[in-house]
């Protein structure tokens, strides 16, 4: 492209910068304004697609932060050993109660309540 053309488009370019610039300050609908000043609208959009485009092509695209990998532990869980003998044996006469080790203390008080009621 020769000088003349590369300064035409410029200066076109700037035209249509301050005729968007003066619709969109204008308070009146797209359409209307340009009617009132004869440009067809499609001819305003496309314009103004430029733009944009031109603007957004000149904005620094963000560098994102280098985002490290998800990597995962793997944990050992050490369970006790099972322990089948119970920590407390309860004789009764119709049943034998037997508490393990590991129980949980809301488990043994349920219990201990319920032999209370019964006996």
């Amino acid at each position: 492209m020769d000088q003349v053309a590369i300064v035409k488009k410029q200066v076109r370019k700037e035209q249509w910068r301050k005729l968007i610039t003066e619709c969109q300050s204008s308070g009146i609908s797209v359409r209307e304004w340009c009617e009132t000043n004869g440009i067809c609208v499609q001819t305003y959009y496309r314009n103004l697609r430029r733009l944009r485009e031109e603007i957004c092509e000149s904005l620094p695209v963000p560098v994102k932060e280098q985002e490290k990998p998800v990597t995962f532990q793997k944990l050992e869980v050490q369970t006790p050993a099972p322990n089948h003998q119970a920590a407390v044996i309860i004789h009764l006469p119709a049943a034998t109660i037997e508490v393990r080790n590991g129980t949980s203390q809301q488990t043994v008080e349920a219990v201990l309540l319920a032999l209370r009621n019964i006996c």
